[in-house]
Parts: structure tokens; C-alpha cells; sequence
């Protein structure tokens, strides 16, 4: 659903399944900018080598980080990198599994049995039953969990 900038649209959906959900824009013009999907994922990779040699070409170049936007963001939050004229940060809080990024660019939904039709308080964090949240296993772990 296309919605123009200083517009608004109304949808509806049946919230059968309670949890946290983030509603993300991806309008067309945002694969020109920092959510280019041509571009590779370096979650994990150690640009620090290539950020330096692309500096050359590029002063001010900063990679968009090893982890995530988080730490792009943290840059601005320690003081470290100032914001464009106009611009809101990217960071948004702490949310039950690290930062919320990404600031006015997504929404979150928060879908719980025990809120009523116009009930409007925030119920806080989902808290997942037990077993279903993913995490990060060291290799013992994952030679443990796959004998």
C-alpha cells in the first residue's frame, strides 16, 4: 500500500497471533539510499580494512557497521558523528533484544489477548513462551543439540 508523504491510510487485520510485530515501510525510493537490497549483507564482516582504503576516495565514508545499524546510530548517540539539519536519529530505544532502530521508518505493533477493544495502554514487552525465541549457540552447543 502506497501512502504519500502527509497522507494516511487505513488498514484492517485480524490480530489472531499475540506478539511484537514491526510494520516497515519499503517504498521504491528507498532502494536508492541506505536500503539498497543489491547491496551485500556485512552483518559479521569486519569492514575495517576496506572502510579505511574507501575513506581515500570518500572522506567521511563510515560503514553502516559489523552489527547492525545499532552501532551506526551510537556513533550519533555518544556525540561522536553529528545528525544532518533535519534529520531524526535512527535510534529509537532498547527494546527485549537490543536496539530499536530505524526510528520513524517502522511502527510496532503490540497484539495481546488480554487487551480490549480500546484499550490503548502499552502492554510492554511480549514475553515469548518458553523455547521460542532463537540465540546465538557456541559450537559446543551446536555439536551438543545435533548428537
Amino acid at each position: 500500500m502506497l501512502v504519500p508523504v502527509g497522507n494516511i491510510r487505513v488498514g484492517e487485520f485480524i490480530a489472531a497471533l499475540p506478539g511484537d510485530w514491526a510494520l516497515h515501510c519499503h517504498k521504491s525510493h528507498h532502494t536508492m539510499n541506505a536500503m539498497g537490497h543489491g547491496v551485500p549483507n556485512l552483518i559479521g564482516v569486519d569492514q575495517a580494512g576496506a572502510e579505511e582504503r574507501i575513506r581515500k576516495l570518500l572522506p567521511g565514508y563510515m560503514a553502516m557497521g559489523r552489527d547492525g545499524m545499532a552501532e551506526h546510530a551510537a556513533h550519533t548517540a555518544m556525540g561522536h558523528m553529528p545528525l544532518p539539519e533535519n534529520t531524526l536519529p535512527m535510534m529509537m530505544g532498547e527494546g527485549p533484544f537490543g536496539p530499536v532502530e530505524m526510528g520513524g521508518m517502522f511502527t510496532i505493533v503490540k497484539i495481546r489477548a488480554d487487551l480490549a477493544s480500546g484499550d490503548y495502554r502499552d502492554p510492554g514487552w511480549y514475553e515469548h513462551p518458553p523455547g521460542t525465541v532463537a540465540w546465538k549457540a557456541s559450537d559446543a552447543e551446536l555439536k551438543r543439540l545435533l548428537s
